[in-house]
């Protein structure tokens, strides 16, 4: 039975979870602005998700820190998880709640990017 603490730190990664897909998907937006394409961005996560079905842990070191950190679909699905078993250190729930928020950050300034240089796609 989960402790208070990790209940509530389940609710922020949820959450957080939240945060990130939201991020991905104006940053695939915007993308679409400037492209008019996101056929390929859409597979490629929805790949990625995909491939969660497996916990991030199982993966080699390289491929666990790629899938954590830089594409963050293992703080998306496994972090909250994590959480309510009480098995993710302090650091790593403050680095998992910041690129959240920084993912969120930077979709946004891109969202704005896209915005100021879109050209109709119509005549």
């Amino acid at each position: 039975r989960p402790d208070p603490v990790s209940l509530l730190i389940f609710i922020l990664l949820l959450i957080n979870s939240l945060i990130l897909a939201a991020a991905f998907h104006i940053f695939v937006l915007g993308f679409g602005i400037l492209t008019l394409s996101v056929d390929h961005l859409v597979m490629i996560y929805r790949d990625f998700t995909a491939l969660m079905r497996i916990p991030v842990d199982f993966f080699p070191g390289t491929l666990r820190a790629l899938l954590t950190f830089v594409i963050p679909v293992g703080i998306m699905f496994t972090f909250p998880a994590k959480a309510l078993l009480a098995l993710l250190d302090w650091p790593l729930i403050f680095i998992a709640l910041s690129l959240g928020l920084l993912a969120l950050f930077l979709s946004l300034r891109f969202w704005n990017f896209a915005l100021k240089h879109y050209q109709s796609a119509s005549s």
